[in-house]
């Protein structure tokens, strides 16, 4: 025989090779793989649900706890809309229930290669909507933050800013990478094995239900299709309590750098009980729950005291220091106070006295005596 011959030959028999597959354990197979990605799916979805649900409180307890500003908030609409999402997708995905019993490739191959088209859909997309919502909004709280420290210096300001958010954009671009690795190297190779067996199905024209076999001519595939890798509930949970762990620990260097004291004077908080601070003379008048009061004591200390120490500390700025760094002036004068405070106060009325207790001292309070002398710092220059 000729060379040719013996080729056109092994082309004939090539083409009549059908390898015949139990149709049930095939099926079997496939819903067994099915069953393992859905798993896995579910356990996903079901994290980072309950991670954002959970984090709604924890923030809120957080802001309150630490008495963060108003960006600290803009990240729990991010949780609600990261929860929302999830839910809303699932639901407009969910496959129909099984009514009937229908041909392999309609019951099982085409649910599961649409399940995998789902999911590479999403994680190609993960950046819009997981990974920038929160990137802006802690971007948001991280400038605010960075912008009270700024007494502190510039240089300080900005390089706290940078190494805060080099963290973010590091965390999440390793997030954002690790996801893209997984459509490359997990579920485009499981959409094209399931590509591969649709189609081998699609060529096969004997009947399922013959001898209960199936014959797929030139199978296109393995003996079955790599399994999912799919996360336990003991791996979830444990990146739950890293994940906490790691914003405690980011928590924790805020709280540091906005409440630090290096016990050498340096870095008080920057808080007030009072909104607002004028001066009659030499006496303070103050604003406490939009109301003016005359300043008497606080926390049993003489408003007189800490004027005539304020003045003999400060000289020429005592009143700068009385408004502006409350905080280092009780600290300095042996009575570091509290989150909360006790005024002694009298109307501006009249000679009436009252005592007003648990007064909560805020950053935004001093931030708004700031501005206001800034503000009064800039008419003076005009003029």
């Amino acid at each position: 025989m000729a060379p040719d011959e013996f080729q056109q030959a092994w082309q004939a028999h090539s083409a009549q090779t059908r390898v015949v597959i139990d149709a049930d354990l095939l099926r079997e197979e496939v819903q067994r793989d099915q069953r393992q990605f859905n798993t896995m799916i579910s356990y996903r979805d079901f994290g980072e649900v309950g991670v954002a649900v959970i984090m709604i409180p924890v923030w809120f307890l957080m802001g309150f706890m630490l008495d963060l500003p108003w960006t600290w908030y803009l990240s729990v609409p991010v949780f609600l809309w990261i929860a929302g999402f999830m839910l809303l997708y699932r639901k407009r995905h969910q496959p129909e229930p099984d009514e009937s019993e229908g041909p392999l490739l309609q019951q099982y191959v085409q649910r599961s290669l649409a399940e995998v088209e789902q999911q590479i859909w999403l994680l190609r997309n993960i950046l819009w909507w997981y990974l920038l919502p929160p990137t802006l909004s802690i971007t948001a709280f991280f400038a605010q933050v960075s912008w009270q420290s700024r007494d502190s210096g510039w240089l300080y300001a900005l390089i706290f800013f940078v190494l805060l958010e080099g963290f973010v954009l590091a965390l999440y671009g390793g997030i954002y990478v690790l996801n893209k690795r997984v459509v490359r190297e997990q579920l485009i190779p499981r959409r094209e094995e399931l590509q591969k067996l649709r189609a081998s199905l699609e060529q096969e024209t004997t009947d399922e239900g013959i001898n209960g076999q199936i014959a797929l001519p030139n199978l296109p595939f393995p003996g079955k299709i790599p399994p999912a890798p799919c996360a336990s509930p003991v791996q979830l949970i444990v990146g739950l309590v890293l994940f906490i762990a790691l914003m405690l620990l980011v928590f924790f260097f805020i709280y540091q750098a906005k409440n630090g004291d290096s016990g050498n004077g340096h870095d008080y908080p920057k808080r007030s009980p009072f909104a607002a601070v004028r001066w009659e003379d030499s006496q303070p008048e103050v604003q406490v729950n939009d109301q003016w009061y005359r300043l008497i004591a606080l926390d049993g200390i003489p408003a007189e005291k800490m004027i005539d120490y304020s003045k003999e500390t400060y000289g020429e700025k005592w009143q700068k220091r009385f408004e502006e760094d409350l905080v280092e002036l009780m600290t300095r004068m042996g009575h570091p106070p509290e989150r909360t405070v006790t005024l002694e106060v009298q109307s501006l009325t009249s000679s009436e006295k009252q005592t007003l207790k648990e007064v909560r001292m805020t950053y935004a309070n001093r931030g708004a005596i700031r501005a206001a002398a800034q503000a009064r710092e800039r008419d003076t220059a005009g003029e």
